[in-house]
């Protein structure tokens, strides 16, 4: 038998090939239940689709980056609540404190105990700094919540609850006439303030 010459196979093989893909793509257009044309599941998408696949991914990252953008947006009203809080100053000794520039009445003076250890007005100072403050009297716990910490004493004892963790106290929580009084420390590692202490003038001075 003759063999075909090569050029006659240059001739008939693109032909070939063709007729395949036109049986092939006939074969598709009336096979039931294949996947649609231009639909996700077909090798061959269209533009319209691939269209339609980006603006819908960027409707996705724009509504995450919304969120990240309202995210910060609670951060900076936070950080600037926290920048507007006044300092307060309370004196060993003395029922008057200020916050700001305002004056106010303590029902228990601070003092300080025999180690030296200075307290003050559990639910004074955490109101002045933005705590919600509780008091649990079956329990005979006092407690700081704010959006970043929280803080939980039981009276009469030296170990407290710092955001989930305990740590000792230098001097126990004490209940002075009805008025909870905690070392100043609480301040400071309970809710982050900056305390300083003036020996001289026996003052006390917490910063948010």
């Amino acid at each position: 038998m003759k063999q075909p010459s090569l050029r006659n196979w240059k001739i008939f093989l693109p032909l070939a090939l063709l007729m395949a893909a036109g049986i092939y793509f006939a074969g598709r257009s009336v096979q039931a239940g294949g996947p649609e044309p231009g639909s996700s599941q077909d090798p061959l998408v269209t533009k319209s689709y691939v269209d339609n696949y980006i603006d819908s991914r960027a409707r996705e990252l724009q509504g995450q980056l919304d969120n990240i953008n309202k995210q910060i947006a609670d951060l900076e009203a936070r950080i600037a609540s926290l920048e507007q809080r006044p300092v307060i100053k309370l004196t060993i000794g003395s029922r008057t404190a200020y916050v700001g520039g305002s004056a106010k009445q303590l029902p228990v003076a601070p003092y300080q105990t025999g180690n030296g250890t200075s307290m003050v007005p559990f639910r004074f100072i955490g109101e002045a700094l933005g705590a919600k403050v509780d008091y649990n009297e079956a329990a005979q716990t006092v407690s700081y919540t704010t959006a970043a910490h929280s803080v939980v004493l039981k009276i009469g004892t030296t170990t407290g609850t710092f955001d989930g963790r305990k740590s000792d106290l230098p001097a126990p929580v004490a209940m002075v006439n009805g008025t909870t009084m905690v070392p100043v420390r609480v301040i400071s590692q309970g809710l982050g303030a900056r305390v300083d202490w003036d020996q001289a003038t026996l003052t006390i001075t917490i910063r948010p």
